[in-house]
């Protein structure tokens, strides 16, 4: 039986109450994602499905830390947490204390987190305030050459602010339906 030992505060109903499970489904999620992370990246994907408080969550990466199943790595110039062997074939043999709905929804967001990431590191927007309006220019790259820059000018700094987040969720979608529209498949 699993000791209920962590913080009901500040999580949904479903929630981890345990560290061993709060442990687990960190290795799981390291192990899923098989992107190092770093620790804020793994706390904000527990945090935001609601199924665990910051405080527990730093807790067990720091617990992580010190038993050696999770370790800090170099990764795109940034300290990152990564799994080691252990902690993934810890995270296999225990996945099954956890439930399938709790694994799916934090590995989903923190796949969203690493690709939103990636996507910020990968890809250019810029926001110039003008008078009265503001400029965005949106710009994709790949391989070090400019695949697209567009520049648009919108109300204000709200707007950009907006158009910026949809663009970084998805800058492909972007390329993608102007090479559509262009050769008239849409």
């Amino acid at each position: 039986m699993i000791e209920f030992d962590a913080f009901a505060r500040g999580i949904d109903f479903g929630g981890l109450r345990s560290i061993l499970e709060i442990k687990i489904l960190i290795c799981y999620i390291l192990k899923s994602v098989k992107t190092p992370m770093k620790r804020n990246q793994i706390c904000d994907s527990l945090q935001k499905t609601g199924l665990v408080n910051y405080f527990d969550a730093n807790s067990a990466i720091d617990e992580l830390l010190e038993n050696g199943t999770i370790v800090e790595v170099e990764y795109v110039g940034e300290t990152h947490l990564e799994v080691t062997p252990l902690g993934a074939s810890s995270a296999t043999a225990l996945e099954n204390q956890l439930l399938p709905g709790v694994r799916d929804r934090a590995v989903k967001t923190a796949l969203n987190i690493v690709a939103r990431a990636r996507s910020e590191r990968e890809n250019k927007v810029t926001i110039e305030k003008l008078e009265d309006s503001c400029n965005v220019t949106f710009e994709i790259e790949s391989l070090g050459e400019t695949l697209l820059s567009l520049t648009l000018k919108v109300a204000d700094v709200l707007q950009a602010e907006q158009l910026k987040d949809g663009f970084l969720d998805d800058p492909g979608a972007l390329y993608s339906d102007i090479i559509d529209r262009l050769i008239g498949d849409k």
